[in-house]
Parts: structure tokens; sequence; C-alpha cells
């Protein structure tokens, strides 16, 4: 067998490896894909049950609460209330976690390696 016989198998076999690596990625990027619509439509189907949990629990409490004697509108108005306070209380702390989002360390990172730029200079 020659050299150039040998580099040429030697070529197809890179070749055909290469393409045996990227129709692998190829299916493992699909398996993926369905599998993250699964997750996500899974999370819709939890998210419809907690709500209908939380909407029982709540109808509930004001059925307890015209059983001891209080009126329906007042009760459902503090229904309404409590649950406005949970969501601004949620809202609130979802605000408060917004700076985890930027990488922050990983931006003074980079910008410690940019020269020129230092952490103690202000932005402009």
């Amino acid at each position: 067998m020659t050299a150039g016989t040998r580099l040429s198998l030697a070529w197809a076999n890179v070749k055909a490896l290469v393409q045996d690596h990227a129709l692998l990625a190829m299916l493992e990027i699909q398996r993926a894909g369905v599998s993250f619509v699964k997750l996500i439509i899974a999370g819709i189907v939890i998210s419809i049950l907690v709500i209908s949990a939380w909407m029982a629990l709540v109808a509930a409490a004001i059925a307890f609460a015209v059983g001891q004697g209080a009126n329906w509108a007042v009760a459902i108005l503090i229904a309404a209330f409590v649950n406005l306070a949970v969501a601004a209380g949620l809202a609130f702390w979802a605000k408060s976690q917004l700076p985890d989002l930027l990488f922050a360390a990983t931006v003074r990172q980079l910008r410690r390696d940019v020269p020129g730029e230092s952490d103690d200079e202000p932005k402009r």
C-alpha cells in the first residue's frame, strides 16, 4: 500500500468519523428539543393544577368564613386582598433576584481583563 493510498484512506476515515459525530450531535439535539417541549408541557399542566388547587383552597376558606357568619362580599374581598398581597410579595422577591441574571462575576472578570479599564473608574 502506497503512502498516497494510506493518506487517502485516512482522509476518508476522518471524513466518515466527522460525519458520524455530526449526525450523532444532530440526533441528540433533536432528542433534547423533544424533551424540552415535553418539560414545557409538563410545566404548563403542573401550573394549571397548582392554580386549580389554590383556587379550591381560597374557595374553601371563603366557604368556611361564610359558614362562620361572614358576609360573602367581605369574605371574597379579603381573599382577593390576600392574593394580591402574596402576589406583591412574590413580585418584590422576583425583582430582588434580577441581579443574579446578569452574570456579575463574569462581567467583573472580563472587565478586569480589558487593558486600561479598572473597577474603580467611574462608568460612563
